[in-house]
């Protein structure tokens, strides 16, 4: 709450400093805060998150032209830097960096007929007939290396994100600063909406590839989409990008870990289920650490609907998933593995332990009640 105080107390001071010229007026040039009113303001900025700091940093400079209005410093969606505009150096013509700005605005608002409108303007008025001008004017990067199509897709304007794409489709595949597409923003942001329109429009490219493409692009986390919306929980969005390509969902990424490994750590049973039907080739379990997928539900304390998917494979220390459940004293899962196959119970590891001394050693007296309920011969066990 304080925060909101802080920064609606901000806003109103910046109000009062500064007038935003109409988008129309041409002859007006932007005025910006006095540097003595920026240090005034220096340690509330710095208090601030990172995309309220961007939103006034742009207004400070001038970078915003729109409406009247001081610009919404919502966060538009998570991990959203906040849209900043291209730093340029002074000898940049006055004129084409107010287009961007008009354009960038455009863009966070979801102004379609202005933002198609104001590129033909420009290119009407300069008499322009390279096909190639229009490129360049959408092609166009924040400091952050975000493009019109990533700040369309972080404020969920799915159909202008549909018209820049029309207007440019390489924009599809174009990385910001942390490697992320539109399409990673959007998995992140958990829009499904925009999510089902990128995807259709890579779907409505000459070349089917392009849509393996975007789903396979990975960000400097080496994460694909999918890895993003299921680390992020946005299962609706992870289903319209398997049911897309289904083929992709077993790449790792930095961490080692495929969307069929996060899909069962999450105890996302559906998605988990619907990665090993849709899968186009069955391919092992991909593991981490050792870690199997069902390792990952067992360890994250998950649902036995995810737990039933898979078979019990053993880590890379000899270990069962009944080990790893015993050890944590996870005794729902105990009961489910020892129901689903009662011989894990008599299961050595490298140490030479069976899951009963992986659940005493720990305290998990529970657990040891339930092992000799259902193997009272394992109070003979001995481990090596």
């Amino acid at each position: 709450m304080a925060d909101k105080e802080l920064l609606a107390a901000t806003n109103e001071d910046i109000a009062a400093s500064i007038s935003i010229a109409d988008d129309e007026d041409d002859g007006v040039d932007l005025p910006s805060l006095a540097s003595d009113q920026l240090l005034s303001r220096k340690a509330v900025v710095l208090d601030l998150p990172m995309y309220q700091k961007d939103a006034l940093i742009d207004i400070k400079f001038g970078l915003y032209h729109g409406n009247g209005e001081i610009p919404n410093v919502t966060k538009p969606s998570e991990e959203f830097d906040g849209g900043l505009l291209e730093q340029t150096d002074g000898d940049e013509d006055s004129s084409s960096l107010r287009l961007y700005q008009q354009l960038y605005g455009y863009a966070t608002q979801g102004k379609i007929d202005s933002f198609k409108d104001t590129i033909e303007r420009k290119l009407e008025a300069d008499e322009v007939h390279d096909p190639n001008a229009r490129v360049r004017l959408l092609s166009r990067l924040s400091p952050h290396k975000n493009t019109f199509l990533h700040i369309a897709a972080s404020f969920g304007h799915a159909k202008l994100a549909a018209e820049i794409i029309h207007l440019h489709k390489p924009l599809l595949f174009e990385k910001n600063f942390e490697g992320d597409t539109a399409l990673h923003i959007t998995a992140k942001a958990g829009d499904l909406d925009t999510a089902n329109t990128l995807l259709r429009e890579a779907l409505g490219a000459e070349n089917a590839d392009e849509v393996f493409m975007l789903l396979t692009l990975i960000n400097d986390a080496q994460n694909t989409p999918l890895h993003e919306a299921l680390i992020h929980g946005h299962q609706s969005v992870a289903k319209c990008l398997i049911e897309a390509y289904p083929a992709f969902t077993y790449l790792i990424n930095k961490e080692e870990k495929s969307p069929l490994y996060l899909a069962a750590e999450e105890g996302f049973d559906e998605i988990v289920k619907l990665i090993n039907k849709k899968a186009v080739e069955k391919k092992p379990e991909v593991c981490v650490n050792g870690k199997s997928p069902l390792h990952a539900a067992i360890l994250g304390h998950r649902n036995n609907g995810t737990v039933e998917t898979f078979e019990s494979p053993k880590d890379e220390k000899g270990r069962t998933p009944l080990h790893c459940a015993a050890s944590i004293g996870y005794l729902e899962g105990v009961r489910f593995l020892l129901g689903r196959r009662l011989s894990d119970s008599h299961q050595m590891d490298h140490g030479g332990n069976f899951p009963i001394h992986s659940a005493s050693s720990k305290g998990h007296i529970k657990i040891v009640k339930e092992l000799l309920r259902h193997c009272p011969d394992s109070k003979e066990l001995k481990n090596i």
